[in-house]
């Protein structure tokens, strides 16, 4: 339990992404916005870079500014590579209206590639 109370900002912001991405599509079509072609793949990129940094954020948190970096990338990317796949099959089986793309997939992994190397470039762990 102590586990998930760590990481409970990652948590919300995962199950708001699973609700998002498993809305029926005709809920975002607006009339007077014209949204560019490819919007849809910034969105994926988007909310997996924002759920990447709040998994390093609580990371860090969690162990006072002392994390082994490369072992906190190894379990993150990991596992939002792996949540990235359950949406998409999630979107394929659960929701009538969304389907499964590959180019989501490759958007989720680019935004977890940006918020990676962030974190490699600005973490600095205290002695």
């Amino acid at each position: 339990m102590k586990y998930l109370k760590n990481y409970i900002w990652a948590i919300v912001w995962a199950l708001i992404m699973l609700v998002l991405l498993l809305l029926p599509s005709k809920n975002f079509e607006v009339k007077s916005v014209t949204f560019y072609e490819g919007f849809d793949k910034m969105v994926h990129c988007g909310i997996f870079f924002v759920l990447c940094i709040i998994l390093y954020w609580e990371s860090i948190l969690k162990s006072k500014r002392s994390v082994n970096k490369w072992t906190s990338i190894l379990k993150i990317v990991s596992s939002t590579v792996i949540f990235a796949f359950a949406t998409e099959a999630a979107q394929q089986y659960l929701s009538p209206t969304r389907t499964a793309d590959v180019w989501d997939i490759v958007a989720d992994i680019i935004g977890i590639g940006m918020a990676t190397f962030a974190f490699v470039f600005f973490y600095k762990r205290e002695k």
